[in-house]
């Protein structure tokens, strides 16, 4: 049976109204209006402008240097202190950074918050660069010797350098597993109570606030350095105490942030503590504590060179040797041998991070 004609005819007009009305929403576009600059908070740069005014005089009455910086203006000779004047146009530049990009009030108060303590500090440790130059002719020996380093010493001295790696090695194994039963008993997802949680938390601060060559120090004092042959002993206990500070801060921050949706549902079934820590806590921290581990590994060479100075042993040692002889260019050739194998590690541990992940 034939359709009728006026339904042949318009479904043709049906559709090339509809072609139409598609054309004409695909080439029209919302426009929207650009958000405008956030306004500029003029009373604050006012204030902080006077803050700066009054750092400025603070700094002229309480300087010790009496350098100072002749302005001519015309027929006029004026003369201004040298350092709080540099740090007047520091903190004028910073200001007029914040004011060209529009920044916030509280943005622009930490940046001029900023400069003043910089400047503070700076000027009670009477930092200044111009020394460098001044003695630059004490330098020409040691660079010359750094520009011709003796690499034949660095392999004479390989069981220095096997002892810096056993150190590291033994002191990250033990560190990351003690670091790691203190970082389940600091975090409140794995720990017993909250008692015990303060309490850890403090003993790792603790250990965390004394640098490694302060543990290599006590340890020396205690035991006995390289004169008594104990110098390796020491040398592993300090950066054993230092990885468990890294390691237990890092991990512990990790298992605060790990999904509680595992943990909930564990707590449901009835585990236990030690049987919610390995079903639902450990399998989301081990990828990071891996990862950390490596990362202490790395910490641990370099370490290792530094706290040798005070006598545990290791390449430091002979470097601290050879620093007191004057001979540079033995000195040139471990430093540059200290930044290869430091990079070795480096790549070797990325790419035990790229294979694990």
């Amino acid at each position: 049976m034939n359709a009728p004609a006026w339904t042949s005819g318009a479904r043709p007009q049906a559709a090339r109204t509809s072609q139409r009305a598609t054309e004409q929403t695909s080439t029209e576009r919302p426009t929207t209006a650009r958000p405008s600059p956030p306004r500029r908070p003029v009373p604050t740069y006012l204030g902080l402008l006077g803050v700066a005014v009054v750092a400025f005089a603070v700094f002229c009455l309480t300087r010790e240097s009496g350098t100072v910086l002749y302005l001519p203006l015309g027929s006029l000779r004026l003369w201004a202190p040298l350092n709080p004047l540099l740090g007047l146009a520091a903190m004028l530049a910073v200001l007029a950074l914040c004011w060209r990009i529009r920044a916030g009030a509280t943005a622009a108060t930490g940046a001029l918050g900023f400069m003043i303590v910089t400047y503070w500090a700076g000027a009670t440790i009477d930092f200044t660069l111009s020394s460098i130059w001044e003695r630059w002719s004490n330098l020409e020996g040691q660079l010359a010797a750094f520009v011709d380093p003796n690499w034949a010493y660095v392999v004479s001295v390989w069981p220095d350098w096997l002892t810096t790696l056993c150190m590291a090695i033994v002191a990250t194994g033990f560190g990351c597993a003690i670091g790691l039963l203190l970082a389940l008993l600091a975090s409140p997802v794995s720990s017993p109570n909250n008692v015990v949680s303060q309490a850890v938390k403090a003993l790792n601060s603790v250990v965390r606030s004394i640098p490694d060559v302060g543990w290599a120090l006590l340890f020396v004092a205690m035991i006995g350095g390289t004169a008594y042959g104990l110098g390796p002993l020491a040398g592993v206990l300090a950066l054993l105490m230092f990885n468990i500070g890294i390691v237990a801060k890092l991990v512990g921050e990790t298992t605060d942030g790990i999904a509680p949706g595992p943990v909930e549902a564990v707590d449901a079934a009835g585990a236990r503590l030690w049987q919610r820590n390995r079903l639902a806590v450990l399998p989301q921290i081990l990828p990071g504590f891996v990862s950390y581990g490596l990362y202490v590994f790395e910490l641990n060479i370099r370490a290792s060179a530094a706290i040798g100075i005070v006598g545990v042993g290791g390449i430091g040692s002979e470097l601290n040797l050879q620093m007191n002889r004057f001979a540079w260019e033995n000195v040139a050739a471990l430093m540059y041998a200290l930044v290869a194998v430091v990079l070795l590690v480096d790549l070797l541990s990325l790419w035990i991070r790229r294979r694990l992940l």
